[in-house]
C-alpha cells in the first residue's frame, strides 16, 4: 500500500465490502462479517487519523484468509 490512508477512508471501505461497524466502550471499533467469520478490531482513531501500517496488514491478512477479497483487491480499492 503505497499511501496513507486515514479511519473514514477504511471505514467506508470496509462497509461496502459488508462489513457492520460496533463501537466499544469508545476505544475500541469491531468491524464483523459474520457470514464469513470474519472479526477485526482497532483501537478507535480520529476520523482524519492515519491508520498504522501494521493495522493495514493484519486487515489484509484476515480478509484474503476468509476469502472476502485479495490483498491486492482490497488495496485497489484506495487507488
Amino acid at each position: 500500500m503505497r499511501k496513507q490512508i486515514n479511519f473514514h477512508q477504511l471505514e467506508h471501505i470496509l462497509h461496502q465490502i459488508g462489513f457492520e461497524e460496533t463501537w466499544v466502550n469508545g476505544s475500541y471499533v469491531k468491524f464483523s462479517k459474520p457470514e464469513a467469520n470474519a472479526l477485526i478490531v482497532l483501537s478507535s482513531y480520529p476520523r482524519d487519523g492515519t491508520v498504522q501500517i501494521a493495522h493495514i496488514r493484519m486487515i489484509e491478512k484476515v480478509l484474503d484468509e476468509k476469502g472476502i477479497i485479495s490483498r491486492e483487491d482490497f488495496e485497489n480499492l484506495f487507488q
